[in-house]
């Protein structure tokens, strides 16, 4: 724009990158640059939706933009380095009275998530200097016993419910239980991900940011689990897919009709009183398996930290103290 020539090197058209994602971060970082960028919530939520939200999978896209709305319409006009603990409390209560669906907790607990990370990146952009919602200084909402996640009990457990679900299903079940793999990345598995030396997967969450791969090693059961996949009806690139040989994901986000499938699934385990457990559980239990680095590493985590704090549900070991002298 007129008059803005001086914050784009003194050009009138400035080329942002070759991607997107590029564009994104040299127009967030132009911004940055300028005087006075980021006073509010709304500017930093603006060069937050510009340079983070672009790097993460289409569907975490969409519910992060729901949620720095509800943000935005909520507290977007005040100031960022006067926001203090008791104000986070304040906007927690707020949102929980307000909302209608379920209980409340969990969508309040999304949001109040969502602005601590928006928060962690005012410190590093320089806009605040100390994070006021450490855990020390903030506490989320308890979520009711009766929300949280229905959790497989063992991988046996899995693999003997999987007598009730169909082949294809079935075959997902074991291929999740081998890699560990996120349900969207599962579902967009293609033969162009078998290789001479294993199944080469880019998880869809950090594709646009770092691009690592993960690449699973073939074993025995690993040939013979995509074998049986490949085999199944009807012919198609996708490995999971529906009977016109579509995938069963959409745009990397909706995949209603797989969700669909699993509640069919689920429920008859409820009529033959067979425990139920939740999709994601299974990636839960693949990571409390085996030593921590190699968990930490199947997973596709870049911190065992986050392998430990989130995955390792199995109780830790300890050797009582002797009292014998």
């Amino acid at each position: 724009p007129k008059g803005q020539e001086h914050l784009w090197d003194g050009k009138t058209e400035f080329k942002l990158g070759r991607t997107p994602s590029e564009a994104h971060r040299v127009f967030a970082g132009r911004l940055a640059s300028a005087d006075g960028a980021i006073s509010t919530f709304n500017q930093l939520i603006d060069r937050y939706l510009l340079e983070v939200t672009p790097t993460k999978a289409q569907s975490t896209q969409i519910e992060e933009a729901r949620h720095l709305s509800k943000l935005r319409g909520m507290i977007g006009d005040n100031p960022v380095n006067v926001f203090k603990p008791h104000h986070a409390y304040h906007l927690r209560d707020t949102i929980h009275r307000a909302t209608q669906k379920g209980s409340g907790e969990i969508y309040t607990n999304r949001v109040m998530q969502k602005l601590k990370h928006l928060l962690t990146k005012a410190i590093e952009w320089g806009v605040i200097a100390d994070h006021p919602m450490t855990e020390s200084k903030f506490k989320m909402l308890p979520v009711p016993k009766k929300h949280q996640m229905r959790l497989a009990v063992s991988i046996q457990d899995v693999l003997d419910a999987t007598e009730f679900c169909p082949p294809w299903l079935d075959n997902y079940v074991r291929l999740k239980i081998l890699t560990g793999l996120r349900q969207i990345d599962m579902l967009l598995l293609t033969r162009h991900c078998m290789t001479d030396e294993g199944l080469l997967v880019t998880p869809s969450k950090t594709e646009n940011s770092s691009a690592v791969k993960t690449l699973y090693e073939w074993t025995p059961e690993l040939r013979k689990v995509i074998s049986d996949i490949v085999s199944l009806p009807p012919t198609s690139v996708y490995l999971f897919k529906t009977q016109k040989g579509e995938p069963l994901v959409k745009n990397k986000a909706t995949n209603s009709a797989f969700n669909s499938a699993w509640q069919r699934w689920m429920k008859r385990l409820k009529d033959r009183n067979i425990p139920r457990f939740s999709e994601r559980s299974i990636r839960n239990l693949v990571g409390s398996e085996g030593e921590l680095q190699e968990a930490s590493e199947r997973l596709g985590h870049a911190s065992l930290a986050t392998t430990k704090r989130y995955y390792r549900l199995k109780p830790t070991v300890v050797t009582p103290l002797s009292q014998m002298n």
